[in-house]
Formats: C-alpha cells, sequence, structure tokens
C-alpha cells in the first residue's frame, strides 16, 4: 500500500508539471519535483544554479591584452635581460593594444609590439598612478611593464612610500579578478652609483578566463630557469580547489550516488534509503577496528581539497559548510520551467542548523575537506521534502590570517632619489588594499564550492 501511495504521488506531481496548472509545491499538497532521470536532474541543477546562485563576477573579455609599458631606463636595460626576452612573445602574440609611458603622456602606439619594445627610449617622471588605474577601469587583461618608480615633477622627492597603486588594485580585486606579479632583480646605474632594483610585471587578468595571458605565460616560458625571479599572486575570490576525480567530490559509496561538476558547483543523486543505508552506515557509521560508534560517523562526500595560499596575501585558516532547504524552491523552479515561464532572483531558503560539518581534523593537517553529518546533533525532521528531498551545501571559508609580511621584500627595492632608503611605495600598495574592510570581506562572504542533493524523502 505505501509503494502504491508514493507512485500514485510521484504520477500526479509529474501530470501536474506538465500541464503547467501547479507553479508551486505548496499547490501540489507538498509535493517536490520529481526528474525523469539523473541526467534530467543535473541539467535542472544547471539552470537553477544559474538563475539564483550564479556569482555576480564582472566578465572579463577573452584575447583583447592591453600593455602598458614605462619608458625608462628599467625597460631600456630589459633588452639585455634573458628574462625580459622570453616574455617579448607572449606580449608579441597576445597583446592588441599598447600604450607608452612617457613623462605623464599615456599613448597609444601603432605598429608591432615586437619593434615597439626593442625601441623604448628613457622618459622621466612616469605616470603610473594614472596607468594602472587605466588598468583597473578595463574590462580585459592588462600587463604593465615598470620598475615601480612613481617620480612627479611637483615633488622634490619620489614618492618611495606612497601607496599610489592601491586603490586600482582594490577596484581589480573586487572585480572579483587576480593579479599576478613578477619581480625581476636587476642593477641600475645613476650618477656615478649602482642601484639595486626591480622590474616588476604586473599582471590584471582572472584566473577562470581560458587561455589567460598568466597560463599562457607559464606555458612557454620555463620559469624554473629563472630561479632569481619571484612571482606573487593576489586575489580576494575564487581559492583554488582540487579533487581526486578532477571534476567534483567523492561521495560514500553506500549511497550509491550519481554525480556531476560544474567547476564551482556539483550536482549529486543519491540512489539509496536514509533509514536503510543512510543513517545506519554513515550517520552512526561505526569504527572497522573497535566497533564502537565514531564521533560524527562517516564522511557522505569528499576529497576536495583547498590551496589555503590562494589570496596570497592572507591564508586560508578555517571553513564549514553551511546547508539549506531547497526543496520548494527548486519544484517551483523546475514547475515554472516546465510551464515556459521565466525564473531568477533572490530566493531565501531555510538553512538547515546542525545538520553538516566539516572534519576540522583532516582540514587543518591536509586542507582537506570532508564533509560529516552532525551526528551529535542529527535531526531527520528537517527533511521534509516528499517524495524527494533536495538541499544545497555551501562549503565557506571561516577564517584567514594575513601572511604578506613574508612577501614584502619581493616589493622593495633601492630609491635613487633617497640614495641609502628603501622604496616601498608598491609593497605599501598592496599591503594597505588587502587591509581594506570589503576585501577581507570579500574572502569570507562568498560559497567557495556548493554541492546540491537529491535524495529520497526520509
Amino acid at each position: 500500500m505505501k509503494n502504491k501511495l508514493k507512485h500514485n504521488l510521484i504520477d500526479t506531481c509529474l501530470a501536474v508539471t506538465l500541464l503547467s496548472v501547479c507553479i508551486s509545491c505548496d499547490s501540489c499538497g507538498g509535493g517536490t519535483y520529481v526528474p525523469d532521470t539523473s541526467e534530467e536532474y543535473f541539467t535542472d541543477v544547471e539552470g537553477f544554479n544559474s538563475a539564483y546562485f550564479s556569482p555576480k563576477v564582472e566578465d572579463i573579455e577573452a584575447d583583447d591584452l592591453a600593455l602598458y609599458v614605462d619608458y625608462s631606463t628599467c625597460n631600456v636595460l630589459g633588452q639585455n635581460s634573458p628574462f625580459y626576452q622570453a616574455l617579448v612573445p607572449s606580449w608579441t602574440n597576445a597583446a592588441k593594444d599598447y600604450y607608452s609611458i612617457k613623462g605623464n603622456e599615456i599613448t597609444e602606439e601603432e605598429g608591432s609590439v615586437f619593434s615597439l619594445l626593442k625601441s623604448i627610449t628613457n622618459h622621466d617622471y612616469a605616470d603610473l598612478k594614472t596607468a594602472v588605474e587605466k588598468m583597473a577601469d578595463e574590462d580585459n587583461e592588462s600587463v604593465l611593464l615598470t620598475d615601480g618608480e612613481y617620480f612627479q615633477e611637483s615633488i622634490a622627492l619620489g614618492n618611495v612610500n606612497n601607496p599610489y597603486m592601491k586603490d586600482a588594485f582594490a577596484k581589480w580585486l573586487k572585480k572579483g579578478h587576480d593579479i599576478y606579479i613578477f619581480a625581476e632583480p636587476y642593477q641600475e646605474p645613476y650618477k656615478g652609483a649602482t642601484y639595486n632594483k626591480k622590474r616588476f610585471y604586473i599582471i590584471f587578468t582572472d584566473t577562470r578566463l581560458v587561455g589567460n595571458i598568466y597560463d599562457k605565460i607559464t606555458q612557454t616560458v620555463k620559469l624554473e630557469q629563472y630561479p632569481q625571479v619571484e612571482m606573487f599572486h593576489l586575489s580576494a575570490d575564487h581559492p583554488k580547489l582540487f579533487s581526486a576525480t578532477g571534476e567534483h567530490t567523492s561521495p560514500n559509496e553506500m549511497l550509491s550516488a550519481q554525480v556531476k561538476g560544474y567547476g564551482s558547483f556539483e550536482a549529486q543523486d543519491w540512489q539509496v534509503d536514509w533509514e536503510s543505508a543512510i543513517e545506519p552506515y554513515i550517520v552512526n557509521a561505526v569504527s572497522n577496528d573497535t566497533g564502537q560508534p565514531m564521533t560524527d560517523g562517516a564522511s557522505f562526500t569528499g576529497g576536495l581539497k583547498v590551496d589555503r595560499n590562494s589570496y596570497g596575501g592572507y591564508r586560508i585558516t578555517g571553513v564549514d559548510v553551511r546547508a539549506y532547504d531547497i526543496s520548494k524552491e527548486f519544484t517551483n523552479f523546475c514547475n515554472a520551467k516546465a510551464a515556459g515561464q521565466k525564473s531568477g532572483g533572490e530566493i531565501s531558503p531555510a538553512e538547515y542548523k546542525n545538520f553538516a560539518k566539516v572534519d576540522d581534523k583532516e582540514f587543518k593537517s591536509h586542507g582537506m575537506i570532508n564533509l560529516h553529518f552532525d551526528t551529535q546533533n542529527y535531526d531527520p525532521s528537517i527533511l521534509t521534502g516528499n517524495p524527494c528531498t533536495y538541499f544545497k551545501l555551501d562549503i565557506v571559508i571561516t577564517g584567514i590570517e594575513p601572511i604578506f609580511k613574508q612577501y614584502e621584500a619581493m616589493f622593495t627595492f633601492d630609491s635613487i632619489d633617497q640614495p641609502g632608503q628603501k622604496n616601498v611605495s608598491l609593497a605599501e600598495s598592496i599591503k594597505q588594499c588587502l587591509a581594506e574592510p570589503d576585501i577581507k570581506a570579500m574572502m569570507t562572504s562568498r560559497p567557495v564550492y556548493t554541492i546540491y542533493v537529491k535524495a529520497n524523502k526520509r
């Protein structure tokens, strides 16, 4: 009788969906949408995520690199640098626009990028501040070749500790993008003395952009051949994630789950019942060694690893998982889709408290994110979907600690106009950018990975 009732309910909900009579699961008497196959479910999840939870990241144009070149001694001398020469083909092949920075004039130059780079002459008082601000305002990749010295004719001494790039860095990061910086040491003669300086290659890009300029460089230039060159990555979004499968997490075998990954999220279709499989063998799992109940049961999915240094200036120290009941919202979306109605906007699904947790010990030891049910507080009454229940699991960063101090020396160099002092303007630009509350909040306010689950009713 129970199975017959279940099948009748499924048939009824499907019929209502196809006839487009009912647009909310409430008017189905509490019934949830039931896809015919896992593949149909995966397709619906992809649409649901796009409609309601796709991250709001400003688009960046592909294959549209702008190259900004500081016409100063650093790039004149760069003609003799093996590292500089190794990068020239990357700029030649990728740059669509070439801007010369000659004093306070920033001019788009015509001609071959290769020839332009070979004909650089020295001009004083490069307006680097305006150049990097232009880069941050653009919606494409850009690169600045410079020694980082920002001189102004109206100021007697250079801006040796002026964080003049801070605002531009923060603006680009707030768009959700990435900054890479190569620092190449070199010596520059000036008025009879020799100064230890740096040639900086400042790259505004996004790691998610297929064929981005940083990837092109690492694929064509053997960076290990230039041990004197240091690299720094700056980001406030999308930390690097890895999984054993390369596509998604690995569900517990007891779930007999079908699973599909979509980069920043995945969908799992659990094939077993809660009472006969999930609760006895996962929620309340016992140790194979002792036969005693495990404190947090067995992991229901895992194998996801985060690079805890992904943000560059901060190290990730803590992660958590937040669970949401999306049975109603997902059903509404699927029914509206079947009725040809548009969905989107904002929704606020109810959060499952004390439902899932991260294995903190495993994360602290290896950066691995394995998810368990919160066995100590487990309450299955929250699983109200019928005949299917849907929930959403967001992996979020909860702790970060500053680590930029260990990279500071990479961005300091001898001051030419103040002998005996160090120019720390670029280091201060990064340091003060990282100290901005909005930048720090970005790192801990957005889900870094999401898992959608379809399970049978409890």
